[in-house]
């Protein structure tokens, strides 16, 4: 507890005072009676300047609780930089992890990538060899006595080359044209028909063999060869909507003229069991949307898809395709939902229903003032029969007044009703955002060669010789 002590600048004041009064007083008795002053007052002294000690000790007080409240407040900024630190590392080593699984996952789609352009690339190349092999095998059944010699028919030089006994003399070649006499006059036929006769069997081989090398050809080429395959319940993540999803409200549980959307398939493709599908990114999806009002929500079913190939060939499955749905049935390939799972994407409820009604109101309101006004110059007599007559008894002028306004009220009314009938609810969702596919179809992707491609031009070059020299 503090000890209160005395101002010890008092004493020196009282001192001070009493010398002050001291001096007065003998200046007074110095002086001539006739010049004495009277003191009408004591004067007193002024309060001193200095704070007191309870001045003192509130000021210290406010000082330390000022103090005490920066250092509570440097504390938890203190604080929140180091959790704003390690969330920063955390997220940093996630980032870290996130790009390392892209980076693993980038590279392994390149090498699936590239295995399946190997396959298709050793594919066509079989079937080249194929075709060369058939070609020399009809050649080489056209043509059964043929020598593997290189040196040209025409020059005497038929018998020189493999296998050929070399010699030093002279041996003349008759040429094809000539006539041999003794063989027209024996036999009745020349060398030539000879010829003519051997070319024509060797023809008539070929050409019975043509059609068997050219069916074995087309077989091959019409051959639909299995590239991708995205199973039943698959979900193709990453997936971006490339029009706005419009979902119009169903009336009396039925949704007339649905409106279409496309939808870009992403490059992550969730197969099952962890495993991906590589190769299948850049598909794209059509369907139809149906609002739901309740929700404000659109739902969306995916009734097409279409995948391209690299060397432009398309690959286009749709819903209503008889040889991968039996009976011709038209069933979903699948449906769409938002990054978190949510079947129905949130959108914005779109309605003219205020306008209506209040434009409906406004019409019914004039039409019964109209008639209220037109019955007011009316009166109605009752007979005993029961029958009620109406008569004109008023104005003239209002009751024709009254009654054209009512009929024209009438007409808007049923032009607004005509107009309403044409017009629907629905909910919007914008394009571009990022959604999830939901395959409900086992979807074969299959590369058939003679299929239809993007271009079928071919690149000739138009100053290629087709024929030998």
């Amino acid at each position: 507890m503090a000890i209160a002590t005395s101002n010890r600048l008092l004493p020196l004041l009282a001192g001070a005072v009493v010398l002050m009064l001291v001096f007065v007083t003998l200046k007074s008795c110095s002086q001539e009676p006739e010049d004495a002053l009277v003191l009408e007052s004591v004067p007193q002294a002024p309060a001193p300047d200095a704070d007191s000690p309870a001045d003192t000790i509130k000021t210290l007080t406010a000082n330390v609780a000022s103090m005490t409240t920066e250092v509570q407040a440097l504390r938890k900024d203190n604080d929140q930089l180091r959790k704003e630190n390690r969330d920063l590392l955390a997220n940093r080593h996630q980032i870290e992890e996130n790009v390392t699984t892209r980076v693993k996952r980038e590279l392994l789609s390149h090498e699936k990538d590239r295995e399946s352009r190997d396959r298709i690339d050793a594919g066509v190349l079989s079937s080249l060899t194929a075709r060369v092999d058939a070609l020399s095998q009809s050649l080489s059944q056209r043509y059964p006595n043929q020598s593997g010699s290189d040196i040209p028919v025409g020059l005497g030089l038929d018998d020189v080359g493999e296998g050929a006994a070399t010699s030093d003399s002279l041996i003349w070649v008759e040429p094809l044209d000539s006539v041999d006499d003794a063989a027209l006059e024996a036999n009745g036929n020349s060398l030539l028909q000879r010829v003519g006769q051997s070319t024509g069997s060797a023809l008539t081989s070929a050409t019975e063999k043509t059609p068997k090398i050219k069916q074995a050809l087309t077989q091959e080429l019409s051959t639909v060869h299995p590239v991708y395959t995205v199973p039943r319940n698959a979900t193709l993540i990453g997936s971006t909507a490339m029009t706005a999803l419009v979902g119009r409200v169903p009336v009396q549980g039925q949704v007339r003229d649905p409106m279409p959307f496309k939808v870009i398939t992403g490059a992550d493709n969730l197969a099952a069991n962890g495993l991906t599908v590589p190769g299948v990114q850049g598909m794209v999806w059509s369907g139809t949307a149906v609002g739901d009002w309740t929700l404000s929500c659109v739902t969306g079913r995916l009734d097409s898809v279409t995948f391209v190939f690299e060397d432009g060939t398309i690959r286009t499955i749709s819903g209503d395709d008889r040889g991968n749905q039996g009976g011709g049935a038209e069933k979903p390939l699948g449906w769409i939902s938002d990054e978190q799972g949510m079947p129905c994407i949130t959108g914005e409820r779109k309605t003219n229903a205020p306008a209506f009604l209040s434009q409906r109101i406004g019409v019914m309101a004039i039409q019964a003032a109209a008639e209220a006004a037109a019955n007011a110059e009316t009166t109605s007599v009752v007979s005993n029969a029961g029958s009620v007559t109406s008569s004109v008894s008023g104005d003239t002028g209002r009751f024709v007044l009254g009654k054209t306004i009512s009929g024209g009220s009438e007409e808007v009314s049923k032009w607004l009703l005509e107009r309403q009938s044409q017009s629907f609810d629905a909910v919007f969702v914008p394009a571009g955002i990022r959604i999830a596919i939901h395959v409900d179809r086992e979807l074969p992707i299959d590369f058939d060669a003679t299929g239809r491609k993007l271009t079928h031009e071919t690149d000739l070059d138009p100053y290629r010789r087709t024929r030998l020299d």
